[in-house]
């Protein structure tokens, strides 16, 4: 099978590049300084001033090879700003946007367990950052240390003095691999910040990439819609739209597929859903096949309504004949725990569990701290395979 051969770079995104850390230090700046474009679309988070959902923003890296470095790399533009002649693209990478507060941590767990590679905003006048600390506790449970890049932000409200002082903490307090200063409101610093993400992200066309190909289909349902404008006419209704980050194996226009654990019915039983692919889409770029990486929009032959305001949300995709995953209520999940802490959990204690975009709550069965297995029930049935990880919160 030569499928690299017929990948191209310039289609979809194969890279999902996400932000973490606490509200107010600046991941929405960051992709609007990236892109132009504000990544908070909807009425409540303009008016709060702050991301609610997941918000994904694909761009574009490209390099000009006549230019010096850092100036040399640019976004979104195919004609060098400098000396104008054409640019090579270098990387097409999906931005995922997670929130900050305390009180949507799961969703930004949601977009942490999709992501290849992380941001984590850290603001230099902020003292007491108990957020981010537990999205970098995510990072380290993800295994994300060596690809997440902690950005020093808001330079511009410290002195140089404190700045330094912010640095060392930083090292102390995170230890990340690479930490990198910027005043993102400003623009301050990212020149370098593009710089580093083009050169330290391997070309995403590669072998790895053929082992996930090869890999039955599995794909991981982060948003989902009902894009009918009021008052269409029946014959031009269109299915549910989804937005899919494939996981394993790809998609194609007209592939039969199965929704799992499916539609929750009032008593937690589930009912899953099959469907047909009927489009492709890479923000308004039509595809013929999708390959696993970015977020990819995809058409389902399904009633629009099951898609509206990500109904769809905690759902996996896989073929028709799956027999890998499977729908339960009831698992035996092997555990570790931050930094080798005491497990804080009890029996009968209730919590909330998530995988990839599943979120439940669940009760806690029993714990086996020698092999170190905990048993948990919940009343709604989920999906997932051996190997699968799990966050406990």
């Amino acid at each position: 099978m030569n499928e690299l051969n017929e990948i191209n770079l310039e289609l979809q995104p194969l890279v999902t590049v996400g932000t973490l850390g606490r509200v107010s230090n600046g991941k929405s700046s960051l992709i609007k300084a990236f892109t132009g474009i504000s990544p908070m679309k909807y009425s409540n988070e303009i008016k709060r001033n702050m991301t609610v959902k997941l918000g994904f923003t694909n761009i574009k890296f490209y390099k000009c090879e006549h230019c010096p470095s850092p100036e040399c790399y640019q976004i979104n533009s195919k004609e060098c700003d400098k000396c104008g002649k054409l640019n090579t693209l270098r990387l097409y990478a999906s931005f995922c946007d997670n929130p900050g507060h305390t009180n949507l941590l799961e969703t930004a767990l949601t977009g942490a367990a999709s992501m290849d590679f992380c941001l984590m905003l850290l603001s230099t006048d902020c003292d007491e950052d108990t957020e981010t600390i537990s999205h970098y506790k995510a990072v380290k449970i993800l295994e994300l240390e060596d690809k997440t890049i902690a950005i020093q932000n808001k330079l511009d409200l410290i002195t140089k003095e404190k700045a330094l002082e912010s640095y060392e903490k930083i090292k102390k307090m995170y230890n990340p691999k690479y930490i990198l200063p910027a005043c993102v409101q400003f623009g301050l610093g990212l020149n370098y910040l593009v710089q580093f993400l083009v050169e330290s992200i391997p070309n995403p066309i590669n072998e790895k990439l053929l082992e996930k190909i090869n890999k039955p289909l599995k794909g991981s349902i982060i948003r989902s819609f009902d894009v009918n404008k009021p008052g269409v006419d029946a014959q031009s209704l269109t299915g549910a739209v989804a937005g899919i980050i494939i996981k394993t194996n790809c998609l194609r226009i007209g592939d039969k597929i199965k929704i799992i654990p499916g539609i929750i019915s009032a008593n937690g039983n589930n009912h899953p859903l099959e469907a047909h692919i009927t489009s492709l889409k890479t923000d308004n770029d039509p595809l013929t096949i999708a390959y696993p990486g970015g977020l990819i929009g995809v058409g389902l032959s399904v009633d629009p309504a099951l898609g509206k305001d990500d109904r769809l949300v905690g759902n996996y995709i896989v073929r028709s004949d799956d027999e890998n995953n499977k729908i339960f209520k009831r698992c035996t999940i092997e555990y570790s725990t931050y930094d080798e802490d005491e497990l804080k959990l009890k029996k009968k204690e209730i919590c909330i569990i998530m995988a990839s975009s599943i979120k439940r709550t669940a009760k806690i069965n029993w714990i086996d701290t020698e092999k170190k297995q905990i048993n948990i029930i919940t009343s709604t049935a989920m999906a997932g395979e051996i190997s699968d990880p799990i966050i406990i919160t």
